[in-house]
């Protein structure tokens, strides 16, 4: 049996974390691995036009996967439009009533207060997270896929009142950090190394490694062995030349973080 985990860049900061499973046997006679996935803030529409969409090819694609039932739950991060799309959110749940969300209270609220009359929610199918909740919170997203969330400021004082949840995955032998939007406060990455000391990969909005001061607070708390940077502007939208900025203070860098690769292609698929 051969496992190949991978993580595809739908949309912004749009993450699909697929566990593959192959029976070398069983592939050489025609049949599919075994595939199940986990979507992180997959579906996302920005009113403000700052940053990417998911795509409609992506949106086919996750839809898709979530009517097989191959895309095992979504989790979104936060209730921005960047994060979170209620209109495909509503789709996916026709597609499938069963799916499993797992979001803050305002993003619930949103789905239970929009989902058309008469719909039944399947027991389970929602999961809230307290905006008072001051620990860990660990669920089993996936087989194969455990996840522990936390509540952590979103970065930025005009946003101070949105709860922005953290992901901490392990998924096969492989631990990710998934922050949405949240703060780079030392406390951020103090509070995941108390999960993991060493992240596998570190996957999470740009600034967070173009901004020296996140950089050191990232590098005295943790072991980070590999980095994708998304939630890029538009390019016709940096005016101010962040992304070009963050890329160069990541190649002069000199406190042992690995230089991130940049998630500009959507659709792109990334071994992990």
């Amino acid at each position: 049996m051969i496992t190949t985990l991978t993580a595809r860049h739908t949309g912004n900061a749009g993450i699909l974390i697929n566990i593959e499973k192959t029976d070398t046997e069983k592939s050489a006679a025609g049949e599919k691995p075994e595939r199940v996935s986990l979507g992180i803030d997959v579906f996302c529409r920005d009113r403000k036009r700052l940053y990417e969409d998911t795509p409609e090819k992506e949106r086919a694609f996750l839809l898709d996967r979530i009517e097989s039932g191959e895309l095992k739950a979504l989790v979104f991060t936060h209730e921005h439009g960047d994060h979170f799309c209620l209109e495909d959110v509503l789709e996916a749940w026709r597609r499938n009533p069963r799916l499993p969300i797992i979001s803050t209270r305002k993003v619930i609220q949103k789905i239970r207060q929009s989902s058309p009359k008469g719909t039944v929610v399947s027991e389970g199918a929602l999961t809230e997270i307290s905006p008072g909740e001051k620990g860990f919170v660990k669920l089993e997203a996936a087989p194969g896929m455990q996840l522990t969330l936390f509540n952590s400021p979103h970065m930025g004082d005009q946003f101070s009142d949105i709860q922005n949840l953290v992901c901490l995955l392990e998924a096969g032998d492989r631990k990710l950090l998934i922050p949405g939007d949240a703060r780079p406060d030392a406390e951020l990455f103090e509070r995941a190394a108390r999960w993991s000391p060493v992240i596998d990969w570190l996957i999470g909005p740009f600034p967070l490694l173009g901004l020296p001061s996140s950089r050191k607070k990232i590098a005295a708390a943790l072991t980070v062995r590999h980095v994708l940077a998304v939630h890029l502007p538009r390019p016709e939208m940096d005016a101010h030349g962040w992304r070009e900025s963050a890329v160069k203070v990541c190649e002069r860098a000199a406190d042992g973080l690995p230089m991130p690769l940049f998630g500009d292609v959507i659709g792109e698929n990334y071994r992990l």
